[in-house]
């Protein structure tokens, strides 16, 4: 791999950063998919316990994840700024995942509370070094949709051999059952992450990002605060918090929902999130080849007002039941699917550009450290009220006996509660002021020969 100084680095080191979304896939997908209904059923919690500690876990992140946003832009080292935060993290993460995707059935709340709080640190410090390197290695306004892309583009490949996993094991007879599916899960995130974490430390450039000017710092409330009060980020935060608060929502009900309205088994639920995944990766550069054509706040608006529509559609589909109504519904939402994630965290990368050359520091850490924390307030809401929802007003019980209205208000549930924030996310980014002009001209202003870029 050879890359010339000031330009675009080459696709196969983008591939080796990219390829730290793989243990983040694996974290993700099972986490809101699979294991909050593990827990809530076949462990033993119960949903109404399962999603209050999940909301309760995702708020305490919300004071953990800045301070690891500190840590990673406070403390370099010889190797860089963030490579010895990735190299950390895979230990942490390891282990709690290893007790986290294989518990016992009966495992009561201390066991997932211990290690899912150990869980959620390994976790956060990856993805706050990860999502931290990008300012520091992307050139311009587009390439940072570019390192994102890829990151997705990995991301859902995993994700794809995950959701194969059920199918797989079903099909060979090797295991069945929830516990078999979430336990192989875990291994593949096992063997993923040291491996993935030694390509991104050999092959990734770890520089100072340019108007990065100063060494340590120390820890102040007002760098935090100046990020809640930047009109850009705030929009971003508000943006990031209403999508993940959705897609959440759709994630914890997406398998009860295909069991009891669509009356699916685990193989042909699993086999959906398939085609919903590829789905995904397909329509992403068509989203990112929008955004280059006019701005990133335009597709990001465009997503999720199909996302919304795509909402619609369950409902529609919800009164047909079976495998092919859903798959429809599947396809159009999974194709809007991708690109809110990757153009919130590209819009922030451009934020913090801005916020270099305004003060000659590299906060980048700090501000993805509060995007992850919007998302998981966006989760933690999901499990803690969406379930509650779920269980005392819509009154479905997964390990009980449900009447035709409670399955309809879990469908109601599942369609109108995501269809209403992804609104509200369009109607956010309609504001959002910060433009490609707007970034070409801080880019001159840090080197007036502008951005080197590979033919």
């Amino acid at each position: 791999m050879t890359d010339a100084p000031g330009k675009r680095l080459s696709l196969p080191r983008v591939l080796a950063f990219s390829s730290l979304s793989v243990p983040l896939a694996g974290v993700g997908l099972p986490v809101g998919v699979y294991l909050a209904p593990l827990y809530a059923r076949e462990v033993g919690l119960g949903l109404e316990m399962t999603g209050l500690l999940f909301m309760l876990l995702r708020f305490w992140d919300i004071f953990t994840d800045p301070l690891m946003g500190f840590l990673v832009d406070r403390y370099r080292s010889p190797w860089g700024r963030v490579r010895h935060w990735v190299v950390l993290s895979v230990p942490i993460l390891g282990l709690a995942t290893f007790f986290v995707y294989m518990p016992y059935r009966g495992a009561g709340p201390a066991y997932f509370i211990g290690w899912m709080l150990l869980f959620y640190i390994g976790f956060t410090l990856l993805q706050t070094a990860r999502s931290a390197w990008v300012p520091a290695i992307a050139r311009d306004y587009d390439d940072r949709s570019r390192f994102f892309q890829w990151s997705e583009i990995v991301s859902t490949v995993f994700m794809l051999l995950l959701l194969a996993l059920p199918v797989i094991l079903d099909l060979t007879g090797m295991a069945s059952g929830r516990f078999a599916q979430v336990a192989a899960m875990g291994w593949l995130l096992l063997i993923s992450l040291p491996v993935t974490a030694a390509l991104a430390f050999f092959f990734v450039p770890d520089d100072p990002m340019r108007g990065d000017t100063t060494g340590a710092l120390r820890f102040q409330l007002r760098p935090f605060l100046a990020a809640l009060r930047n009109k850009y980020l705030g929009r971003i935060l508000a943006m990031e918090l209403l999508t993940g608060t959705a897609i959440a929502v759709t994630a914890a009900n997406y398998l009860f929902v295909a069991e009891f309205v669509f009356g699916l088994s685990d193989m042909m639920s699993s086999l959906i999130l398939m085609f919903f995944f590829l789905t995904a990766v397909l329509a992403l550069p068509f989203w990112l080849k929008l955004a280059a054509r006019t701005e990133k706040n335009i597709a990001f608006r465009a997503a999720v007002l199909m996302s919304m529509v795509s909402f619609g559609i369950y409902y529609i589909a919800g009164q047909i039941g079976g495998f092919w109504p859903l798959m429809f519904g599947a396809l159009i939402n999974g194709a809007a699917f991708s690109a809110p994630i990757v153009l919130t965290r590209s819009m922030t990368a451009d934020v913090v550009e801005y916020q270099a050359a305004q003060t000659g520091e590299n906060r980048s850490g700090i501000y993805y450290s509060l995007i992850t924390s919007a998302y998981k307030i966006g989760n933690s809401l999901a499990f803690g009220v969406g379930y509650f929802i779920v269980g005392q007003v819509a009154g479905f019980h997964p390990s009980q006996a449900n009447s035709p209205e409670s399955i309809h208000g879990l469908l109601v549930v599942f369609c109108l509660l995501p269809a209403i924030l992804y609104i509200g996310a369009a109607l956010v980014s309609s504001r959002y002021p910060f433009t490609r002009a707007m970034q070409q001209e801080i880019s001159r202003s840090l080197d007036p020969r502008g951005p080197e870029v590979m033919d």
